[in-house]
């Protein structure tokens, strides 16, 4: 018999304006990371609509989804990340509604500059690499319709 391998999906954003990216600050007390804004896709809701609501929760800004710019794949989940631009909202640290308040991973957020990115522990490295080269909205993945 086959096994079964469970997987998860996570939905995150990319926000870039005047040289500089949206990042998110995660620590669980031993890790510290800086993540791009997001988290996972609820049961029936698309990936898509997760995006548009992880970003709303951890960083208090409404956004539009332009196209799909990277995907990874990880031991049990799998991660789109969709280019975006703010259209509302205003910047707050949010917080996960899943989690007690002394057990929150989410510890800030802020724009960091491209010439500083190379000081921050930005996962993932390759993606936080890419988006400041020249082209790389070029290769952006169309959303269908379908899943806004």
């Amino acid at each position: 018999m086959k096994k079964f391998r469970a997987s998860l999906l996570v939905a995150r954003v990319v926000i870039v304006e005047n040289n500089r990216v949206l990042l998110v600050k995660h620590s669980d007390g031993e890790n510290e990371a800086w993540v791009f804004p997001g988290g996972r896709v609820e049961e029936n809701e698309s990936v898509a609509a997760a995006a548009i609501r992880e970003c709303k929760e951890e960083t208090g800004y409404d956004v539009k989804l332009h196209g799909v710019c990277y995907i990874q794949e990880y031991d049990i989940y799998y991660v789109t990340y969709f280019y975006s631009t703010i259209i509302g909202g205003e910047m707050k640290l949010g917080e996960d509604p899943e989690l007690p308040k002394e057990e929150q991973v989410l510890k800030e957020v802020k724009w960091v500059d491209f010439e500083e990115l190379k000081n921050y522990k930005v996962y993932p490295r390759k993606l936080a690499d890419l988006i400041q080269r020249e082209g790389f909205l070029d290769c952006l993945i169309p959303i269908p319709e379908t899943f806004l």
